[in-house]
Parts: C-alpha cells; structure tokens; sequence
C-alpha cells in the first residue's frame, strides 16, 4: 500500500470535517458545547488535526516541487574543445584529488610520447636517441621541464599522492606547465599569437582556462551540459506527464496545524488560518485538469528548405479552442540539437481565454537532416498545484539538404581512369592542349587532319592534343565521437565544417568530369562508390543530408557496444587501387594521422582537409594544439598534402594557396 497515497486521502478527508468545524466553532465558540460530543471528542479532534498537519510538514520537507524543468533551447548543444580531458584530469588531480595516481600516469606518457616525436622531427634521429636527447635535458634551459621528464617527482613521494592530498601542487602541475611551454618553444609553435587571437573570438561570458594562464572562469567542459532534455514524438498530440506539484503540501501542514491548535485552545483567530489553509488545500485539489488537448498550434517557417548553415525565421501560432481557459501556459518550442538560435527565444508563458491566441517568433541556423519537432506545453491550473506537460506537433516539416553548388576549383592529381575529364595527361590523343603532329593513320577523325600540312606537302598527318581524363575520387570523413570537436561553444564543430566544405568540393568535382564518392569512418559504416551522372549527384546529396554516419549530432555512448572494431575496415575493403582521397578530419588524435599514412603506403594519392578546431586558452588545449601541428608535419614530411584549414577564412581561398605551393 502506498502510504503517501493514503495520507493524502485521511488528509484530505480530514481537513472537509475539520473546515465545517472550524467554521462552526470560529462562528460560534458556544457551539461546542451544544454538539452531540463532548469535549473530550473535540480535544482528540484537535489533536488529530496537529498530528496530521506535522505528517503533512514531514511529507512537505521530504519531498521537491514536482514542476516541470524546462529545456534551454536558446542555449547551443555541448560540444567539446580539443584538451578537456586534460584539464579535466589536472582539476581531478589538483582540485578534487581524486584519481591522482592513474591520471598523472596517462598525463606523464602523453606529454613523453609527444616530446620524442617532436625530437625526433628537429634532430631527425632514432626513437632511442630522442629519448636518450629528452633524458640528458639537452633541449631546453628550462629546469622544471628537463625534472619533469628525469623521474625525479616519482622518487620523491610515489606518484605525488601525498603532496596532492595536502593541497600541494608543487610537484606535478608546474612542472607539467613547463613541460609544455619548453616544448612549445622547442618546436617552434607560436601560441601566444594563437591564443589572442582565441581571446579576439570568445563571446561575452568569456571562456577563460581553469587551469591555463590568466583567466579563472572555469573551461567549457566543467560547465552544465546546455543541450536541451529530448522530446520525440510520431504523434500530433501526447501527453507527457499528469501531476501535482507540492507546491501546497506546505500550506496544508500550516491549515491543519492551526485548526487543530485552535479546536485545543477554543482561540478563533488560529482556527480562522487554520481553516482558511485547509480551504485552500481542497481548492487546489478540486481543479479540473488544464485541457490543452483542445491547443491547436501552427508553425510558419520563412523557408521549407534551407540550405546547411542558412538562417531561418520561426513563427509559432497557438489557439485556444476549447471552452475552458488556461490560466497559465508555458510554451516551448523544442528546436532541434542540430540548430542553434540566433535571435529572439522560442518559448512563451502566457495565459489563453477560450477562443484567444498567441504567438512568438525566433530565428534559428539549421543544420542538414529532415526535421519535424514538437512544441512542448505545460499548463496549469488556477492554484498552479496540477501541471499537465504535453507535446504537441505541427504538420510541418523542414527539409535542409546541401545544394552542392560550385564554389571554386579543386586541385586534383594525375591518378586518373579512362573517362574523359580535366586532368591532364602525358599521351596524346582528344582534347584541348596541343601535344604534337605524327603521321596520319587509317581511322583517324577527319577533324584532327593537318590539312594545312597536306596542301602544303601532300602528305597527311594527324595532329594530338593533350589527353584529359577523370579522377576516381573518395572524399572520407572522420565522424568518429572525438570529431565533433569545436573551438568555443556555440561554434560549428568539425563534422559540420567538414561536412559543408564537402559538398563545395563534391560539386566542383562533378562537374569537371571526375567519378567522386563518399565515405566515413564511424561505428556506423558508410560506403557511396564513386560514379557521375545526374541521378549519382541527387543521391549523394540526400547522403550527406540523411545519413546517420554524417548526423549533425556526435554517436551516443551507449550505442557504441560490443569488441572494438577499426572503423576503416569497410572503407579498405571496397577502395579502388587508383582511386584519390580527400580525407577531411580534425586531426585530434593519432588515429587520423595514421589513416592518412596507411592510405598513402596503400597507393592512394591522399589530400588531408583538416579544419583547425584547437584553442589556446587552458593549458590542455594548448597541449592539444601543438599533438596536432605535430601531426600536420608528420603528414606533410611524408609527402602527404595537408590543408590546415582555418575556418575563419574561405577554403577556396586556402585551396588556392595550398596549390600554388604545391605547384
């Protein structure tokens, strides 16, 4: 038996008898003595009245308001920033003091392997020689970096546990500063003039490093996750929730209380409260439900079908047609993680008469994917102490496929079929360059005939121009969860820029004339084989719109079971030997760098666009900026190409760049 359900009932049963007489009495004080029970009956009345109303106040404090917590919708969806779990296991260790041991093991190897590989990269030496170069401290002045890598913090106190747990950070954290800035410098890696230019794009409430030189605001991964609760429905109208909100649980403990006191004590003023908050109890308790089933809700959207990255104007209309009011209504417009708003707020707390209607209007950036979302509603009733949540769901819906435009020209290489294109070859036969003049051959088209040659002479000959002929091309995206990486919250992550400047390419390819497919790396696989014609460009451009693998929104954890699988497997399996790459990654970890190699040893002409989504404010961003310059050398030393993409500036404009100096 519910027994909280049952202290209700008595309560509430209660408290009608003890109204009709606290009313009797407070009219009355005579009255008492005239009633069919003595006062013995009245004293134990009163009694019961005290013990319920402490019962109630006990249920009031071991209980919260039940209301409804809203979603943020005008916040942006979390995304992370390259180094949180850096600053995250350096607040552990200095902060809280927790895991101090197994994070300071994974920080000291980190930094460790990153050192060698930039030794490795300035001296050009050995594996054993770097670390015997990183050991002996022969490649800074800085003493605290060369004591960081000596081992001499171990010997002092066994993994720093004790000098953690006392609250001193001496013998790691300043130590684990050093090391990085002598690394920077030796490196040669400007980051102070990356950093302004970080502290130059940060919004007004400032993103400033926990742990990183200056600002104390804490690091964006210490923040409150700001994506809104999911609401998804197939239906046009659901209830979500019926409830009572408490917020009169405390009221009733005050009425009862009082009441009974003032049966005890025969004082009219305390059975006066006492009845007027009984009063109140059954009020809020005889309210009808709010009857927002009779809600009809229109939303009107500037335009059906956006491209990716486009700003659009929302209007939502809500009517009241049943014939009851709603006295307090709160409406919020559940906009979808993929977007984010830019102006106005999508949400409106109003009251509606029967037949009345409000509306509010929002601007949002949406994002690629078929969209149709609810607008949740909650409602109360005139006490505020029942609350009805509902979704209910326009019969609109938003559809934002890329148009795959032609923005620019993309330099591609001489790894070619034999169809027809754009790139140039080193064998004569159609096209458009003169190559050269050879002696005529039976079969050989009339239009090619040097017939100023054979007025001339009287022989004939057949002039050559430079073949051109098409690329095989896979453009592969990393969408691994570590992608969806961006600089400041709010901004575009990777998958997104990727994913946008992809579809530029993929248009300017096609239509040069080259067999372009696409392809991603993830726990969900995704293979679109190279090909041209109309009908390929339409379904690639539903691909990049609709398939999970290329989803706006990172894969759940939860979704990611089973023994580990190497996400490049199917994209191996089904690459042609002559087929060009354009790998568009982050380049967060060694993963990627390692895909780009193993494709370039595989025979594959690999061309890395990877857009820059590291920042400089914290201390483990700033760790994470220089892994992946380090990365890019790595690439480009093995005659990789790599466009380190900033996307604050135009791709193509980098395209251009990077092909001049490739040129």
């Amino acid at each position: 038996m519910d027994v909280d359900k049952l202290t209700t009932r008595v309560l509430f049963g209660a408290g009608g008898i003890f109204l009709l007489t606290g009313v009797a009495l407070a009219v009355s004080p005579g009255l008492g003595a005239g009633l069919p029970f003595g006062n013995g009956t009245i004293m134990g009345i009163g009694g019961l009245g005290i013990v319920l109303g402490l019962l109630s106040a006990r249920r009031r404090l071991r209980s919260d308001l039940t209301e409804t917590e809203t979603p943020n919708p005008e916040r942006p969806a979390r995304t992370p920033t390259p180094g949180e779990d850096v600053d995250r296991m350096l607040y552990e260790m200095t902060t809280l003091r927790q895991g101090v041991v197994e994070n300071r093991e994974q920080l000291e190897g980190r930094l460790e392997g990153l050192a060698i590989s930039i030794i490795r990269n300035r001296e050009d030496c050995t594996v054993k020689e770097a670390r015997e170069i990183l050991e002996s401290g022969r490649w800074t002045d800085d003493e605290d970096a060369i004591a960081f890598f000596e081992g001499d913090l171990s010997a002092a106190d066994q993994g720093g546990l004790s000098q953690m747990v006392s609250g001193k950070k001496e013998a790691f954290e300043p130590k684990f500063r050093a090391a990085v800035g002598a690394l920077t410098e030796y490196a040669d890696i400007d980051l102070d003039e990356l950093a302004a230019e970080d502290d130059e794009g940060e919004d007004e409430d400032g993103e400033g490093g926990l742990l990183g030189g200056g600002s104390p605001v804490e690091s964006n991964w210490n923040v409150e996750d700001s994506s809104i609760p999911s609401y998804e429905t197939d239906e046009a109208f659901e209830d979500v929730s019926l409830q009572h909100t408490n917020r009169w649980l405390g009221v009733t403990a005050f009425g009862l209380v009082a009441l009974g006191a003032g049966i005890l004590t025969f004082n009219p003023g305390l059975m006066l409260a006492g009845t007027i908050g009984v009063a109140y109890t059954v009020y809020a308790r005889i309210n009808a439900v709010p009857g927002v089933e009779h809600l009809h809700v229109e939303r009107e959207l500037s335009e059906t079908n956006p491209g990716p990255g486009e700003v659009i104007e929302v209007t939502v209309t809500v009517r009241n047609d049943g014939n009851s009011m709603l006295p307090d209504l709160r409406m919020i417009d559940v906009v979808p993680d993929a977007f984010v708003v830019t102006d106005g707020t999508p949400r409106l707390h109003t009251a509606l008469q029967s037949g009345a209607q409000a509306s509010f209007t929002y601007s949002v950036r949406v994002e690629r994917g078929q969209y149709q979302w609810p607008l949740l509603t909650v409602a109360r009733d005139f006490s505020g102490g029942l609350e009805r949540t509902s979704l209910l769901t326009p019969d609109v819906e938003l559809t934002c496929v890329p148009s795959l435009t032609v923005a620019h020209d993309v330099p591609v290489r001489s790894q070619t079929t034999q169809y027809a294109g754009d790139v140039s070859t080193e064998s004569g036969g159609s096209g458009l360059e003169f190559y050269s003049v050879r002696d005529y051959r039976p079969g050989d088209p009339m239009n090619r005939v040097n017939w100023k040659q054979l007025a001339r002479t009287g022989e004939l000959a057949t002039v050559d121009f430079r073949q051109e002929r098409a690329a095989t091309i896979t453009i592969l995206f990393d969408t691994r969860q570590s992608a969806y990486v961006s600089e400041s919250p709010g901004k575009l992550h990777a998958v997104d820029r990727s994913v946008h400047a992809a579809s530029d390419v993929f248009g300017a390819l096609y239509d040069a004339g080259h067999l372009v497919g696409l392809a991603a790396f993830d726990t969900v696989p995704c293979w679109f084989s190279p090909g041209a014609g109309s009908e390929h460009r339409e379904r690639a451009r539903l691909l990049f719109a609709q398939h999970p693998a290329l989803s706006p929104q990172p894969p759940e954890r939860d979704n990611i079971q089973g023994s580990y699988i190497d996400p490049m497997t199917h994209v191996r399996r089904r690459l042609s030997s002559n087929s060009q790459i354009f790998l568009f990654t982050p380049l967060v970890d060694d993963y990627a760098a390692e895909v780009a190699r193993r494709l370039d040893s595989g025979g594959h002409l690999v061309t890395v666009i990877s857009p820059d989504t590291t920042a400089s404010r914290t201390i483990g961003q700033q760790l994470t900026r220089i892994e992946r310059t380090v990365r890019v050398r790595y690439l480009r030393e093995r005659g990789i190409r790599v466009v380190d993409w900033d996307p604050d500036e135009r791709l193509d404009l980098q395209l251009d760049r990077a092909q001049a100096r490739w040129a």
